[in-house]
């Protein structure tokens, strides 16, 4: 008990001391706070003060500006009323000579008056003393005006002069208050930075933290205050046209009649407005013109230079005043005089064989109807311009006009570029009458010689047709004299033989090395090695949308599946390797992707694109691959989208944004609002189809009507726009050349330069990649184009050349038995082999019922057809992987999904794939002639069984070849109509079910 006594009171006091301990810790805690929570509020208070006593000195720096501003403008109408001044003392003075010429000439016809009244009447004595008085009178009267003249003149003189002093002084005084305020406001910058740093030095003695009201305040600092910087810079940014001497006064007084009334206009937009000053009551000997941007609604030709003002829209400038038109440019060239003079209003037509600009010849002709001559002709204008030929279609009707949407351009600087008369062979579905009015112009359209494009052109009459062809023919003459410089840059080729099925459903397309494409059309992803004729299958069979090369982090990124998803490859599934693909599960239903280095290029960024949002997502070495960073809303659709200088720049209807991609910070638009030359994009809603970053202080932003130049912050930064001829579908960009799709060409301008320097007359193409390099031609016959850079060092892809020797012909016909190798994956043979020779049924079926009868070919031709009709056809589906040429498409044995690699057609597209996949047996139909051919190994992938060419026929190879290729070579080759009839193949050998070799021009088919 004594213990517990103890124990109990020991608890007591331990407690008691405890409560005592933390009751005085608890003051102390208090009182520390309390000092600190004053010493706050102090600092706060001070900072309050601080702030108030900065916006006063703000309030006062903005009223110093203004009155600033106010004797700017004075001195700016003084020095007006001065210029006026002078003109009045100059008038003056010539009303004063012009008077004393009038004195003395009437002076001197009195004199010669007077003589011959005396020599008739003879001179009386009273006579001269009037004169004199008359003469006298005269004389008195001119010197009191000229007098009174004088007097006012002096004291106008002088009441100028003494504004001009008192706005001096002012102007002074007000420049002193401006110092002494600057100076006032760099001592208060000052004590605000020494009071900042006190405040820092006492926050981390006490520890307390930053305030967001401290940061909102420095935030304010920062902020640009002085309205007339800002004024300084629009009054320089702002550019205007003139044609008068005095280019500075106007484009100051224009700046400031803009600021106060600003134009409304919707279709025309003032450049600048030079006239008559209201102040001046004299007259003047002429006047400057009062140019307009202006949107034609016909093709129209500039007045200065006789060129087409090509363009959709602001094709150029019309004065208000005489209606002169001209391009943007020629506007400085024009005449001074306005109105200009009747005989100079229309120049004399022609083209500078130096410059190569100018129209020749115009006039309406007629060209065939889309479908052909014999659905009849249609009307067009026809205009020989910049030693081009453009062809503008004209509706039916008398009154119609011809729209300002370019049909047609034929350069004349092509090297295929012709113009001859037609016989009635070659236009059999013209009318007679019509033969001698026709004349065709032709001009290549791939790189083959066999592949040009002609047009067949009706003129009025006979005299008419030979005008056009004299014409043409003269001034493709004097362009071959001149030798004008070749600007073309891009050499249209075939990429490869268009009987490829996996072309015609080609969406996208990218190169991947100088001898390998990447296509993704319906059936999924492949990979075309172009100078080995041979074709991978990249992950499943689900239609690919668009294809993204990521080769920093070794990744390919397509858009796939009927829901649009984003799934990314490793590069190593491209080489047929067995690999895993990531797939992003909130990308569904996205529109496009695009990659780019972000942090100097420690990391890469891709961008998914999804109606009005963006998701980045940062490409990294995880298990995932990617890791989700930012969400983006956009103000509208998204229209295009690509990454400049470590930001996304996003492209909606009339506008570009850009977003910052890594750390926070708002978008900031490519279209400053405050830039009036640029407001007609958002007063007609445009699409924006691309932006070009030219440097990091300019871009080029395309949309669907118009190309113009911006800088960084949006403001216009080249008083020229980039027209389009024809209403665009799509661009791309490589540096330094942008090539415009159309509906029946693609335009190529140089960026730098504004010029357009090419037009590929290819109709219904539309690229596949963001180069523009890789395109699909969408005619009769679809083709994959290759625009080879003439410009660039070497060829980002080579093009295999034909056996024939017919000038690079790309163009391959149906005779010349294209073969495609299919590669199998090594582990998907191991594994069929090891199942084929598992099952000794299917062992013993494939030595008893062999696919290669070239072993009864010795009893003659009756017999063997016979029994080969006899022989059972049906297989197991196991043993249908065999040597064909058709149609069809592979089952699997292993898996229900076919693998990357996986067999298809080369003949008809992979069609058949949902039959073979149910595992239905094939039954192969002879159409006649001979179809066995022993099958040949591969030694290496070098080896000739790759190419177009084939195997050669005859050879025989040892049976160590055959083991050789089972254990090493994936890939095999087969060449069909062989003549070898040597022995038959190995029952044992896996070329039964390995990769196949198709012929495209075979007549046999495979049905299920």
């Amino acid at each position: 008990m004594v213990l517990k006594d103890k124990l109990e009171k020991t608890r007591r006091e331990n407690q008691s001391e405890r409560e005592e301990f933390e009751t005085e810790f608890k003051q102390k805690y208090e009182r520390e706070k309390t000092l600190l929570t004053e010493e706050n509020k102090k600092l706060s208070n001070e900072l309050d003060k601080l702030t108030t006593m900065f916006e006063r000195l703000s309030m006062n720096n903005r009223q110093l500006e203004e009155e600033m501003r106010d004797l700017a403008d004075k001195k700016e109408s003084v020095a007006h009323w001065e210029a006026q001044i002078t003109e009045i003392i100059q008038w003056v003075s010539d009303e004063k000579d012009a008077r004393g010429y009038l004195q003395a000439l009437a002076s001197k016809m009195t004199e010669e008056l007077e003589a011959l009244r005396n020599s008739s009447l003879g001179a009386r004595a009273t006579d001269m003393p009037w004169k004199m008085r008359r003469f006298a009178k005269l004389d008195m009267s001119a010197r009191l005006e000229l007098q009174s003249a004088l007097d006012a003149e002096i004291r106008a003189k002088q009441a100028i002069q003494d504004e001009l002093n008192k706005v001096k002084a002012s102007c002074i005084s007000t420049e002193c208050k401006l110092q002494e305020s600057e100076k006032k406001n760099l001592e208060l910058l000052t004590d605000i930075e020494r009071l900042k740093k006190e405040t820092e030095e006492l926050r981390s003695e006490k520890g307390v933290k930053h305030q967001d009201s401290q940061n909102s305040f420095l935030a304010f600092l920062n902020a640009p205050t002085s309205a007339l910087d800002q004024f300084e810079i629009d009054s320089v940014e702002n550019f205007t046209l003139s044609n008068t001497p005095s280019r500075d006064e106007d484009i100051k007084s224009h700046l400031h009649s803009r600021s106060r009334s600003p134009s409304t206009a919707s279709e025309v937009e003032p450049i600048e407005v030079l006239g008559v000053d209201r102040f001046l009551p004299f007259f003047f000997f002429f006047f400057a013109h009062q140019f307009v941007v202006k949107s034609f609604n016909t093709p129209t030709k500039c007045n200065q230079c006789t060129s087409l003002m090509v363009g959709l829209i602001r094709q150029g400038c019309t004065c208000e005043v005489c209606g002169f038109s001209c391009h943007v440019t020629c506007a400085d060239k024009a005449p001074a005089v306005c109105p200009i003079p009747p005989e100079q209003t229309k120049g004399p037509l022609g083209i500078d064989p130096q410059k190569g600009i100018g129209t020749a010849y115009e006039g309406h002709v007629r060209v065939p109807k889309p479908a052909g001559v014999k659905k009849g002709w249609q009307r067009a204008l026809a205009v020989i311009c910049d030693f081009k030929l453009f062809l503008y279609d004209v509706a039916e009707g008398k009154a119609s006009q011809p729209s300002v949407v370019v049909s047609q351009v034929i350069d004349m600087r092509d090297e295929e570029f012709s113009v001859s008369s037609v016989l009635a062979s070659d236009v059999i579905h013209a009318n007679r009458k019509d033969i001698p009015c026709i004349f065709r112009v032709t001009a290549s359209q791939l790189s083959a010689s066999s592949n040009k494009c002609s047009i067949l052109i009706l003129a009025d009459g006979e005299n008419e047709k030979s005008k056009w062809v004299g014409v043409l023919n003269e001034l493709h003459r004097i362009l071959k004299k001149n030798k004008l410089k070749d600007r073309s840059v891009y050499v249209p080729k075939e990429a490869y033989d268009s009987t490829l099925p996996l072309i015609k459903t080609t969406q996208s397309a990218a190169i991947i090395d100088h001898e390998r494409i990447a296509l993704g059309n319906e059936e999924g992803l492949f990979v075309v090695h172009v100078t080995k004729d041979e074709i991978i299958r990249v992950g499943d069979n689900k239609k690919v949308h668009q294809i993204e090369l990521i080769p920093n982090e070794q990744l390919i990124a397509v858009i796939s599946g009927r829901n649009r998803h984003v799934r990314l490859f490793p590069m190593a599934a491209l080489d047929g390797r067995e690999t895993e693909f990531y797939k992003l599960a909130e990308t569904k239903g996205c529109q496009s992707i695009v990659s780019g280095h972000v942090r100097h290029g420690a990391l890469t960024c891709l961008c998914v694109a999804m109606k009005r949002q963006v998701l980045c997502y940062e490409l990294n070495q995880s298990k995932t691959r990617h890791k989700k960073i930012k969400e983006i809303q956009v103000q509208g659709n998204v229209q295009w989208m690509s990454i400049f200088s470590e930001r996304l720049c996003v492209g909606y209807q009339s506008g570009f944004l850009k977003y910052p991609l890594h750390g926070e910070g708002s978008p900031y638009s490519l279209l400053h609002p405050d830039d009036h030359t640029l407001s007609f994009i958002s007063q007609q809603p445009t699409d924006a189809i691309c932006a070009v970053e030219i440097s990091n202080k300019e871009y080029l932003l395309c949309f669907s009507s118009v190309g113009v130049y911006v800088d960084c912050q949006g403001r216009r930064s080249r008083q020229q726009e980039l027209m389009w001829p024809a209403t665009p579908s799509s661009c791309c960009y490589n540096a330094p050349y942008l090539s415009v799709y159309s509906e029946n060409a693609v335009d190529i301008f140089d960026v730098n330069s504004m010029e357009w320097i090419q037009t590929i007359p290819l109709k219904k193409v539309r690229p596949l990649n963001t180069e523009g390099s890789l395109n699909l031609l969408g005619l009769e016959t679809i083709r994959l184009i290759y625009f080879k850079n003439k410009m660039a060092e070497g060829d980002e892809l080579v093009v295999p050349e034909t056996s024939d020797n017919s000038r690079k012909q790309m163009v391959r016909n149906i005779n010349n038995k294209r073969r495609y190798s299919f590669r199998v994956p090594e582990e998907e043979r191991m594994q069929q082999r090891r199942e084929m020779l598992r099952d000794p049924e299917m062992r013993n079926k494939l030595i008893s019922n062999p696919t290669n009868f070239n072993h009864i070919a010795h009893m003659g031709p009756g017999d063997g057809i016979q029994i080969l009709k006899d022989l059972p056809m049906n297989l197991r589906p196991q043993e249908s992987r065999t040597v064909f040429s058709g149609s069809v498409s592979i089952p699997s044995i292993t898996k229900a999904r076919p693998e990357p690699g996986r067999s298809m057609s080369a003949s008809s597209g992979l069609a058949a794939r949902s039959s073979a996949q149910n595992g239905s047996a094939l039954r192969r139909e002879f159409s006649g002639g001979s179809y066995g051919g022993k099958r040949q190994p591969m030694a290496s992938p070098s080896d000739g069984s790759l190419s177009s060419g084939g195997l050669e026929q005859g050879s025989d190879a040892p049976a160590r070849d055959y083991e050789r290729e089972d254990s090493d070579s994936p890939r095999h080759s087969t060449a069909s109509n062989s003549s070898n009839l040597s022995s038959p193949p190995s029952p044992v050998s896996p070329h039964k079910t390995k990769s196949l070799s198709l012929e495209s021009s075979d007549h046999v088919s495979w049905d299920s």
